[in-house]
């Protein structure tokens, strides 16, 4: 009695550092979720995204250098991608940021106050990218303070024994400058899927019976908003009140 392999496992065997670098790519989209409000660690997880999103096609091409019908097949897919506006400009700063410069995407929030899921109430204001989104709370802290004006929108929260559920906050939105109306997370997701079909569809072409690519979508609110306990509120109040009175 013989065992055959699955035709799939054939195939993913023969892909499997293509797609080992797919899911890493994927794997970094999520550490943008993770870190979407310490500028630092965001920016660097998004620099992960590039390498290996642009690397996955590089491997596909060593991994079917023994297979001429499939190199030609895969030489119209990438020329594919490289005519996609998004996929040609996200392998461009791939290769910037290998050449020693810091890419910098756009930056902007709300302070304001959530409950329960979402921005309930807040004003927007621009945020360095080179800062964490509590660099913004801080900075309506100390707007305040400075100018001696009430909370009047009451966003701050600083109250630990109040059960209410309404939380200070910030939401934030990072976005690259050519893509203005794309927040940066649908850009990226959309990215991975273009190139997640351009080896799906490479490995089709082996035999394997695969579906069309799709990454599950996160909420927004679960990664955009960051809520700050009103024990940390109080403290950062009363610390910067008694530095500038």
């Amino acid at each position: 009695m013989t065992t055959e392999k699955c035709p799939n496992r054939v195939i993913f065997e023969k892909l499997e550092s293509s797609f080992d670098r797919l899911r890493e790519a994927e794997w970094t989209i999520d550490l943008m979720k993770m870190h979407y409000h310490s500028a630092d660690s965001f920016r660097w997880s998004l620099n992960c995204f590039l390498r290996s999103l642009k690397e996955v096609a590089q491997i596909i091409l060593m991994e079917i250098q023994d297979n001429p019908d499939a190199r030609s097949l895969f030489k119209t897919i990438k020329n594919n991608l490289n005519d996609d506006q998004l996929i040609s400009f996200l392998f461009k700063q791939r290769d910037i940021i290998v050449h020693k410069q810091m890419l910098k995407p756009n930056s902007s929030a709300f302070v304001g106050f959530t409950k329960g899921r979402g921005l309930k109430l807040g004003f927007k204001f621009p945020l360095n990218p080179l800062e964490d989104s509590e660099i913004g709370i801080k900075k309506y802290i100390h707007a305040l303070i400075k100018s001696k004006e009430k909370d009047f929108f009451g966003f701050l929260y600083m109250d630990p024994d109040d059960d209410c559920g309404e939380y200070s906050c910030v939401q934030r939105e990072w976005k690259l400058e050519e893509f203005p109306d794309i927040e940066i997370i649908d850009l990226a997701t959309h990215a991975w899927e273009i190139v997640a079909e351009a080896l799906f569809e490479t490995a089709r072409f082996l035999g394997a019976k695969l579906i069309q690519p799709k990454l599950e979508k996160t909420p927004k609110d679960d990664y955009q908003i960051e809520a700050y306990h009103p024990q940390w509120v109080k403290e950062q109040y009363d610390d910067l009140a008694s530095r500038i009175q």
